[in-house]
Formats: structure tokens, C-alpha cells, sequence
């Protein structure tokens, strides 16, 4: 009992002396956006079972409340009975302490295979063209100059809505999540095939393809030892290659349409 006191008291001492905030065991309870595959409805996911498995590493237990997307941030800043946020992208701040970033999401256009769009690297080779994206895709992906040069552009909030009109021939390009669109293509087409989208055909050859930044990913935390423990044990898991084995299954089950355009991690 002595031996294993001391050993806690030497292992406080080494981390307060090297800047390490080190927590009490928790459970962290955290607001999060129904977006899948990075967080189901059930808070699981490509982000989600990072979240958790970097949080359980250092002794936490964490809980999710999934909200609709963008609701996140505002309940995060409206009620402190959570304890953070997932996620913050680069350029937000919201109350309580940022983590580093520790994953990433890629936008970018999703176009038919056979559209003549299947090689794109960049917006602007989108114009005259017949666009949709999600709402304030506008602002968010920084294409305000390059829209007046569509032919036609319409940001919708409803994933399926967004798709179908690609697979009808009213739309030229999808401007999104390439992860999160490809899992709405999958369900788009077990649609079909049961007969519930008479109106498209989804089945033929779509690409993504990665036109814009990725954007890193942070956490907040109320608490600045939680974030604190929260990079300390999600660089642990990265570097045995325990954050790979963890997040790229999400993203090699839509490989098809993904190809090497989005990151594994």
C-alpha cells in the first residue's frame, strides 16, 4: 500500500514538472452533431470511437448527447452542464480549453465517374457548372467568388436532397464531406435497390475528389486537465498506431468512391 502511494505521489511530481495536467477519472459528458460515419446517432463513429478510446486511455468514461449539426456548438455555449464540445474546426474558440488538433475532415466535389469532372482539383474548374452544397457551404469552404461563375448553385440541408439531383443530371458536382457524402451515397443506393428511389438511378460510378484544405479537428473541454489528458493519451494511441486501426475502417468501407482522397486518420 506505502510502495503504491509513493509511486502515485513520484508519478504526480514527474508530471507537474514536465507541464502535464494529469485529472481525477471522470465521466465526461460531451455534445456532438449526428454526422455519420464520424458520429452516429448512437455516438458511435470514425471521430466518436477516437474521442473515446483516447478518453478512456486516461482513465474516463465519456458520454454523448448527438444533437442535429450546428446545434452542437450552440448548446455547448448556451448550457455549461457539458463538459465538451466535439468538434471545434480551426477558426472557432468556444468557452473552456482547446485540445490540439487530432483528426481531420475533407471537403471537397463528388461528381460522376463518367462526367468529365473525375480528375478536379480545383473550384474553379466548376464553373458553368450546375453545383449543390450544404448549407453556408458558401461561406465555410471560402467560395463567394467562384459561385456567381456556376451555373447553377444550391445549398441544402438534407443530405439526400443534396445527392439526388447528381444522380437525376441536375447537378454536375456535390461540394461536401467526402466521408459523410459517400456514406449517404451507400444509403442512397440500398434505397434503390429496395425500390424507394424511382426517380434515380444511384447505382453508376461516383468519385470524390479532395478540391479543398482538410480541416483538423479539435475538442473543448471545460476542464484543462481534461484536454490536457485528452492529447497527452490521443498521442499515445497515435503513435502505436491504435488511432489508425481505430479510424480507417470508416474510411476503407467507401474506398469505391473515397480512392486515396481522404484521410485515413
Amino acid at each position: 500500500m506505502k510502495t503504491r502511494i509513493i509511486l502515485r505521489l513520484l508519478s504526480a511530481m514527474l508530471l507537474a514538472a514536465t507541464g502535464v495536467i494529469e485529472s481525477e477519472a471522470r465521466e465526461i459528458h460531451m455534445i456532438a452533431p449526428e454526422i455519420p460515419p464520424h458520429f452516429d446517432k448512437s455516438g458511435r463513429g470514425r471521430i466518436a470511437d477516437v474521442v473515446r478510446a483516447g478518453l478512456e486511455k486516461c482513465g474516463h468514461r465519456v458520454r454523448f448527447t448527438m444533437v442535429p449539426f450546428g446545434r452542437h456548438w450552440k448548446d455547448y455555449v448556451d448550457d455549461a452542464s457539458f463538459d465538451g464540445l466535439a468538434t471545434a474546426e480551426a477558426d472557432q474558440t468556444f468557452p473552456g480549453h482547446s485540445t490540439k488538433p487530432f483528426m481531420r475532415l475533407q471537403d471537397g466535389a463528388t461528381v460522376r465517374g463518367s462526367g468529365g469532372l473525375e480528375a478536379i482539383v480545383s473550384v474553379n474548374q466548376l464553373k458553368a457548372m450546375r453545383v449543390v452544397a450544404f448549407p453556408a457551404a458558401d461561406k465555410i469552404l471560402g467560395i463567394q467568388a467562384q459561385v456567381p461563375q456556376f451555373k447553377s448553385f444550391a445549398m441544402r440541408a438534407d443530405r439526400f436532397d443534396q445527392l439526388r439531383p447528381l444522380f437525376a443530371d441536375r447537378a454536375d458536382a456535390i461540394l461536401a464531406d467526402g466521408l459523410i457524402t459517400a456514406h449517404f451515397i451507400m444509403t442512397l443506393r440500398d434505397r434503390a435497390r429496395a425500390g424507394l428511389e424511382p426517380n434515380i438511378n444511384p447505382l453508376g460510378r461516383v468519385v470524390f475528389r479532395k478540391i479543398f484544405a482538410s480541416g483538423p479537428q479539435r475538442l473543448y473541454f471545460r476542464d484543462a486537465a481534461i484536454a490536457s489528458d485528452f492529447d497527452r493519451c490521443v498521442g499515445e494511441l497515435r503513435a502505436d498506431g491504435e488511432l489508425l486501426r481505430i479510424a480507417k475502417p470508416y474510411v476503407d468501407r467507401f474506398r469505391d468512391i473515397l480512392g486515396d482522397q481522404y484521410p485515413d486518420d
